[in-house]
């Protein structure tokens, strides 16, 4: 690897299995000082582990979460120089089955969340006036829908 990320402190929110853990998996090779974060705690705390660094068990619809992760990351390391916000619920449900409970739990886990991520990581970054957020999304369905696809951006 290049070590582009070298001393760099990222925390990876949706970190436990699939997609965030690639990320974590590749930002340490990049060298990159991690927080792992994730609802998940068993499987959270195992890629942390495998990778040596802190977990947090992490609602991130929950502001109180966000900020315990930046937090963390800012005790662990100094300073939170990348967020990578990767958590996401993808509940297969047809609509008729869906409560309205069912739908908020997608909405405040995806977009929330998003808010939620960047609204924690920006106090830090604009006082070390640097810092990246990066989002992961589907485009699984952008323009059409099926069955069991019923709240899923």
């Amino acid at each position: 690897m290049t070590g582009r990320l070298k001393d760099k402190v990222a925390l990876i929110i949706g970190a436990a299995r699939g997609i965030g853990k690639g990320i974590a998996l590749r930002f340490a090779d990049e060298g990159a000082r991690l927080v792992l974060a994730d609802s998940e705690a068993e499987a959270g705390q195992a890629s942390a582990d495998e990778l040596g660094v802190p977990f947090i068990r992490t609602d991130i619809s929950q502001m109180s979460d966000a900020e315990a992760a930046v937090a963390l990351s800012l005790k662990q390391h100094g300073r939170l120089d990348i967020i990578v916000q990767n958590a996401g619920i993808y509940p297969w449900q047809l609509i008729e089955n869906t409560s309205a409970d069912d739908w908020d739990r997608v909405m405040a886990v995806n977009l929330r969340g998003t808010f939620n991520a960047s609204r924690a990581a920006l106090v830090p970054m604009k006082a070390q006036r640097s810092g990246r957020m990066l989002y992961t999304s589907s485009i699984t369905r952008p323009h059409v829908t099926s069955p069991g696809h019923r709240n899923y951006f």
